[in-house]
Formats: structure tokens, C-alpha cells, sequence
């Protein structure tokens, strides 16, 4: 192959390198890497040469590349044999075999390792250029549905964050548990707690991974919907029913896995057809006759005590107990405070790069204030509390002044100071000395948690820490209250 070089103004012409296609040649002819530089830079890519696959792999690891030209007959050396370094990475570049003897065999290997093309010497420049822009074209297209995957599992992450002893104690189980694909699962826990989230995690870790994840919410529709959306319907079966029938979740979720949220509210007609699915592994449509296999692993979630709900007859126990194979507790946010610090900055992340805004983390006084609250809503709570945040914060810090407004204190009264417990001696009368010890018996009471120190007294957070500089009552890491990470 004959090719004109480049003329000297395009060699020396400046050149945005992060923006051009990169090329990789690897031959050990002089004049093939020359004419082909020479060629494929005329398409305005960025183009290196290596006589030897140990330079290649020392160019590839330097900068990446989106397409590698490699001989096959190096000097000494079997260039199909540097394919799979060659291609190694997250987003390996695209590869074509150049061959001026090759075989059958050689193709058929080199497209099994991932070879994009293999192209015989001498080749035709036309062709060699067709081939380029179809590969570089296919790099393209891969790295964009590698980001978007990457965004979609950004959106729908499966990880279970946090370092608490409870939260390492629950991934352990799902992680165990996931290697029964067929094994059916309960998962219970207060709302917000992530049951769905630890349902998606089994799942994609389990041989089922590449069956589809579809969850119900059985509280969500009567009990007719219900039944017929689960398990689909024939032709004809009630008024309004499509004159085709209808596939249901059953079918939807085959060689994957069936998330029933809220259990606990089926109504009991229906609990009884599903505990013939989990007995017999099919079912029927709504007015069919055929049986139908239940090619699916069953994961049932509830936000109540379903041992209680039997118990009240609410429940049936048959069920219960085809349920209960394995039963994965979701710990609420209030009894592993530890995790609150990781899960802020990561949902802080998540809405930093949705929004766009440079966000960089939480003043101290905004970490200690949501290590503080109790978090009713739990993981759902503090996720809602952080978008908030990022929504009213222009960049940098999120201040505790972002933050949502929560009522504090324990529901009941409970956090209420006894009748009985708080005497003025006769020399400390005056206003000034009362608030000193109203302020500190309350800060005691409350071991100096802010946030519900402040909510019993009926003053905001910034009023309590002026009244305790005021009254020179200390400070929260004085009295055993150590500083939040941020």
C-alpha cells in the first residue's frame, strides 16, 4: 500500500489532543506504521505508532486509545496473543487484526477475543478508512451506553450504604441469601428503610441478574386489580378485560425476581391463590383454565410484624410460614446514627451532579443537627432533608439554615422535664440565674443533644448556643459530645 505523508503543516499545525479520536498502530514494518499514521491522521484523529507489543502496552496504559491497528505476524512475537492485554480496561479500545497471511482459524480467534475487523494485506486505503469510521463509530456508541448504564445505575443503585455493625450484619445475609436464586425471601422493616433497595440488591447479585426486577405494591390496588395484575387474564374474564388477555407480573418477571411490597395488606382471598403459586410453582390467569409456571423467585415486603398479624387473624399462617424461609430485618435510621453522615454526603453527591451545583459537604452545626434528629421517615427522610438542601443551597457548604425545619423532642410528652425536678435555691432568684439552670438541667437532661434541648425550651438551635455562651454553660465536646464527621 502506497500513501502520501502528511504534509509538514499538518504535522506541526497545534492540535487539541482530548478532543481527536486516538489511534494506536502496532507493526513491526516501518513503512506500513508510517503510510498508515500518515493515512488515518488525514481523518483527524490522533495517531501513534509501536513496533513491539511491549510499547503498545506502555502507550496504552499512558493514554488510552480508541482504536488499535495490530499486526498479527509481529517480529517474534504473535500479536493475537497481546489482544486481551490490549483491550483490557473499563472501556477497552476497539481492535483490528492486520494479517498478509492469515487463516480462517486467525479470524475467527481474533473476532472471539473481540477483534472488531480483520483486515489482509495489502489492503486498499478506501477500505482501511471504511473500516476505521465504522469502528471508531462502534467506540462511540459504547461508550455512551457504557455512561448511560453507568447513570442508570447511578439512579437505581443497588448498594447498601453504610458502615454501622447492623447495616454490615444485613449485606452479609442478602449476599448469602442471594446464592439461593429460588430461595422465596422476607423483608421486613418501618417505611423508608430501603426494603426495596435491599430486594434489588439480592437480586442483582444473584444467577437471576439478568431476569428482569419487577415490584408491586399490594396496597396500592383492590383486590380484582390486584389478582389481575399479578397474574394477568384471559380473554373475556371480567367487564372492560382486553379481547387479547393480558400477560401479568408472573410473566413480566420470568427467570427473575417479584417484589410483593406491602404483604401485610393483601387481602386474604388473595393470599390463599398465592400460597398455591409458592406451593406449586404455577398459577392461572383470571378465568384460564391452564396452569402456567411461576419461573420466578418470590420477595415479599412489609412494614409490620407479620407474626402479629396472624395472630390477629389478619394474616393467614400457611402463608406466613411459606414466607418466613428467610426474613431480612431493615434496622431503621435511628438505631445506626453512624450511617447518617455517609448516606448525607452520598445523596449529597447524587444532587450535586443532577443539579449541577458544586456542593462540597455540611457545616459542622448542619451535621450535627441531622445526626440528631430521630428520623421517622428514616433513609427516605434524610434523602427528601438533603435535596431540600441542595435545591436552596447556591454552592459549597450545606449550612444548617438549608436544612428542613423539624419539630424535634419525642411525641407525648416524654421529653418533658418532671414537675419535681427543678428547685431555685432562695440566693438565685433572678430571671438571669433561672434560664442558667433551666438551660443546663435541660442540656443535661438531654446529653446535650441541641436539637431537642432547643425543641423542649421552645427556642431555635442559634438562641440555645447564645444562651449557653451567655450563661458560659461549656460546650457539646466538653460534655462528652465529641465533633460529627463532615
Amino acid at each position: 500500500m502506497a500513501v502520501d505523508a502528511p504534509s509538514a503543516s499538518v504535522l506541526n499545525t497545534p492540535v487539541n489532543r482530548n478532543s481527536m479520536p486516538r489511534i494506536l498502530v502496532v507493526d513491526d514494518e516501518v513503512g506500513i506504521r508510517e503510510g498508515l499514521q500518515a493515512l488515518l491522521a488525514q481523518t483527524g484523529a490522533w495517531v501513534e505508532t509501536a513496533s513491539n507489543l511491549l510499547e503498545a502496552y506502555r502507550r496504552q496504559e499512558h493514554h488510552p486509545f480508541d482504536l488499535v491497528f495490530l499486526d498479527l505476524r509481529l517480529s517474534g512475537e504473535d500479536g493475537l496473543s497481546g489482544l486481551d492485554r490490549l483491550r483490557s480496561g473499563p472501556t477497552p479500545p476497539e481492535v483490528v487484526l492486520l494479517t498478509g497471511h492469515g487463516t480462517i482459524q486467525d479470524a475467527v480467534e481474533a473476532m472471539r477475543k473481540g477483534a472488531c475487523d480483520v483486515i489482509e494485506k495489502p489492503f486498499e486505503p478506501a477500505h482501511l478508512l471504511a473500516v476505521t469510521e465504522r469502528c471508531l463509530e462502534t467506540r462511540r456508541l459504547r461508550v455512551r451506553v457504557s455512561r448511560l448504564q453507568g447513570r442508570v445505575r447511578e439512579l437505581t443503585s443497588t448498594e447498601l450504604v453504610g458502615q454501622s455493625a447492623e447495616i454490615r450484619e444485613l449485606l452479609d445475609r442478602a449476599l448469602q441469601v442471594a446464592k439461593a436464586p429460588d430461595t422465596t425471601i422476607l423483608i421486613q422493616g418501618e417505611s423508608g428503610t430501603g426494603k426495596e433497595l435491599v430486594a434489588r440488591c439480592i437480586h442483582e447479585r444473584s444467577s437471576r441478574a439478568d431476569g428482569p426486577f419487577v415490584a408491586v405494591n399490594c396496597a396500592a390496588l383492590t383486590e380484582s386489580l390486584l389478582e389481575a395484575e399479578l397474574f394477568g387474564y384471559e380473554a373475556g374474564a371480567f367487564t372492560g378485560a382486553s379481547r387479547e388477555g393480558k400477560d401479568g407480573l408472573f410473566a413480566a418477571a420470568e427467570n427473575g425476581t417479584l417484589l410483593l411490597d406491602e404483604i401485610g395488606e393483601m387481602p386474604l382471598n388473595l393470599q390463599v391463590k398465592l400460597l398455591r403459586v409458592l406451593q406449586e410453582k404455577s398459577y392461572r390467569r383470571v378465568g384460564g383454565v391452564k396452569d402456567r409456571p411461576a419461573r420466578v423467585r418470590i420477595v415479599a415486603a412489609t412494614n409490620r410484624k407479620l407474626g402479629e398479624e396472624v395472630a390477629a387473624g389478619r394474616f393467614r399462617e400457611d402463608l406466613y410460614y411459606r414466607l418466613h424461609v428467610i426474613t431480612l430485618e431493615v434496622p431503621p435510621l435511628r438505631e445506626r446514627v453512624d450511617d447518617v453522615p455517609l448516606l448525607a454526603h452520598n445523596f449529597l453527591d447524587l444532587f450535586g451532579r443532577q443539579m449541577g451545583k458544586s456542593l462540597t459537604g455540611f457545616s459542622e452545626d448542619a451535621m450535627e443537627t441531622l445526626c440528631e434528629h430521630t428520623w421517622p421517615g428514616n433513609v427516605r427522610e434524610l434523602r427528601n432533608a438533603i435535596e431540600h438542601a441542595a435545591i436552596l443551597c447556591p454552592g459549597g457548604l450545606i449550612e444548617e439554615a438549608y436544612l428542613p425545619r423539624w419539630d424535634g423532642g419525642l411525641p407525648g410528652g416524654t421529653d418533658m422535664i418532671p414537675r419535681d425536678s427543678f428547685a431555685v435555691p432562695d440566693g438565685e432568684r433572678s430571671l438571669r440565674a433561672i434560664e442558667k439552670r433551666l438551660v443546663d438541667l435541660v442540656l443535661e437532661e438531654t446529653n446535650w443533644n441541641i436539637s431537642r434541648a432547643a425543641s423542649i425550651l421552645g427556642i431555635n438551635r442559634t438562641t440555645l448556643y447564645n444562651k449557653i455562651k451567655l450563661h458560659d454553660l461549656g460546650s457539646r465536646r466538653a460534655h462528652g459530645r465529641g465533633r460529627v464527621p463532615v
